[in-house]
């Protein structure tokens, strides 16, 4: 009996040792998918980003537009209209929109600053937008908001309600 419990000891021993390796195989594997993934998250950082300040640039005009109409109520044209009249009260004050300074300066989401004009016909709005620190998605961002314009165009080529600077993007609403 003794010899029986010996190698049923050894066997058992044995079936350890090899569990101990598939352990670390596991392990190793388990590694290799978590590091896989942080590095595809990682490089897939910036295009993530970018998409998203796009998207929040997009509902920012939107919401000075809406407040530059509230404000617009029981006038007959946007004649006044600013950055600093849409903070007093239709935009929250010192929010993303109005920043500290309640004019829109520094506040969209390239780094820029928000004006807000009539132009030659106070009954059009002139949304300006200002990208100091990143000219080159200027041309993206014409196409995204040119739809959202007065003219309703497919696209920034060729559309009379949106032009563009190598700094700045000019909406007319």
């Amino acid at each position: 009996m003794s010899n029986q419990t010996m190698s049923t000891n050894t066997v058992n021993n044995f079936m350890k040792n090899k569990q101990r390796g598939a352990q670390l195989l596991d392990m190793s594997l388990t590694s290799m998918i978590f590091i896989g993934a942080l590095v595809t998250i990682l490089l897939m950082y910036p295009t993530i980003s970018k998409s998203m300040k796009r998207a929040s640039f997009q509902t920012d005009a939107g919401m000075i537009i809406a407040a530059a109409n509230t404000w617009k109520m029981g006038r007959s044209n946007f004649t006044g209209a600013s950055m600093a009249e849409l903070c007093k009260g239709s935009l929250p004050k010192g929010g993303s929109i109005c920043g500290t300074a309640n004019t829109g300066t520094g506040t969209n989401h390239f780094g820029g600053n928000w004006t807000l004009t009539t132009g030659s016909n106070p009954g059009l709005l002139q949304l300006t937008s200002t990208f100091p620190n990143d000219p080159e998605v200027i041309a993206l961002l014409a196409d995204a908001m040119a739809p959202s314009t007065r003219a309703n165009c497919q696209e920034a080529a060729g559309c009379s309600s949106i032009s563009s600077t190598t700094s700045s993007l000019v909406m007319t609403y």
